[in-house]
């Protein structure tokens, strides 16, 4: 037999079953010499050998417990009739049997077979009850009635053989079934550990992933920003270097101060920080946005800001959204002029960024990869996105949040004194 079919819980049952038709056979030749005691050997071997084929055949033929009931009731019916043909009186007057331990091992092999412990004790009830009442026809009908004692004495050893059999037995088969139970559960619980290390790995992944989409639109952001308004400030300098030396020096400055502050963004970004600056408010940390845009090129902003406080990732995403609009606006739209406002709604904020641009016909318009990163963030923060343009009419983005992205204000301690 396979080794590896031993180490389960089916294969160690089949070779016990083996181990339990070998005894049976073995065990049927004192039986069949004690039944010659009694000068009929004829009945009790045929019961023997139709006992072994039974328990062969539900061994070998017989798959379910369903198909094997069949043969149980028939091996019940033969030890009847084995305790009947086996029994003799010895010279004592004693009643001589063994058909007990052909008993013991056909109800052994029933319970390795039903695995349920309700119907070993049915089993051991009927064919102990069958038992017992052959036993008593027997002593009758032979006339052992009249060494009462020495039957009892013989009757009462078989029974407590029968009980301590039963009770051992389903005991020890108990015990390692609920042992395989306990490591078929605990070879689950590493099976499913295993699956939630690789879920998290996988979650951990896709979450590295996105940190990394996130970096690299804040970097996006900043830096397409700021280097657009250092590319302006360059090309009104080349155009005003030789008739108006001064007025492109202060170019060139306002383009090295905003590379600096590019500088500064991006050392924030590389970091995982939110670039909001400390001691600032986010209505000041915009202005602020909006100040580098107008300072030194030539470009008209206009605000309506309500200060509003508001969750880090979603001051940074307007943040974000605002450096993204404008800078577009510049290269792609040509704008020289933009509208933004951002307004406390109550339940909801308003973002509104319009500029003066080319503008695009919305019917052939495909959404690039900053504007529709813009439109994931949204909608991760439960709010949505609108885009509207029309040719030579700009282009405009509004932008509504929901009301969790903001930050209820601290209410102000007020000390009151006599």
């Amino acid at each position: 037999m396979n080794i590896k079919k031993l180490r389960t819980d089916k294969g160690l049952i089949r070779l016990l079953e083996f181990v339990v038709l070998i005894l049976l056979a073995v065990m049927c030749i004192p039986v069949a010499l004690a039944s010659m005691v009694s000068g009929e050997p004829a009945f009790a071997i045929p019961v023997l050998v139709a006992l072994i084929a039974s328990m062969a055949i539900k061994i070998f033929a017989m798959k379910t417990f369903n198909r094997k009931i069949f043969w149980f009731v028939l091996d019940s019916v033969l030890l009847i009739f084995l305790t009947i043909f086996s029994s003799v009186r010895s010279q004592s007057g004693e009643t001589v049997s063994y058909a007990y331990l052909v008993y013991i091992l056909v109800l052994s092999e029933f319970f390795l077979t039903s695995g349920g412990l309700r119907d070993n004790v049915i089993m051991f009830a009927v064919n102990l009850g069958a038992y017992t009442v052959t036993y008593l026809v027997i002593a009758i009908l032979n006339g052992f009635i009249d060494s009462v004692f020495r039957t009892s004495s013989q009757y009462f050893f078989e029974l407590i053989v029968f009980f301590l059999h039963f009770i051992m037995f389903n005991f020890s088969m108990t015990v390692y079934r609920k042992n395989r139970m306990i490591e078929e559960n605990v070879k689950e619980l590493e099976e499913s550990r295993n699956e939630l290390l690789r879920a998290y790995e996988k979650v951990e992944e896709a979450t590295l992933i996105e940190e990394r989409n996130r970096i690299a639109k804040e970097i996006h952001d900043t830096a397409g920003h700021s280097l657009t308004t250092v590319i302006m400030q360059t090309e009104a300098a080349k155009l005003a270097l030789d008739h108006d030396p001064q007025e492109a020096k202060k170019c060139v400055t306002a383009a090295n101060i905003q590379a600096k502050t590019c500088l500064d963004e991006l050392r924030l970004s590389v970091h995982l920080l939110s670039g909001r600056r400390d001691n600032v408010t986010f209505k000041e940390y915009l202005d602020g946005i909006l100040g580098e845009t107008c300072d030194g090129t030539g470009i008209t902003v206009r605000s309506r800001i309500d200060d509003i406080s508001m969750t880090e990732e979603a001051e940074r995403f307007i943040a974000n959204t605002l450096r993204e609009g404008i800078s577009n606006g510049i290269r792609h739209g040509g704008s020289t002029a933009f509208f933004f406002e951002l307004k406390d709604m109550g339940h909801f904020v308003e973002f509104l960024l319009s500029d003066n641009g080319r503008g695009a016909d919305m019917k052939t318009f495909k959404e690039g990869f900053g504007l529709s990163g813009m439109r994931a963030k949204a909608e991760k923060l439960g709010g949505m996105i609108h885009f509207s343009s029309e040719t030579d009419e700009g282009f405009e983005i509004r932008m509504s949040l929901p009301e969790k992205v903001k930050i209820a204000a601290p209410q102000e301690e007020t000390i009151h004194e006599n």
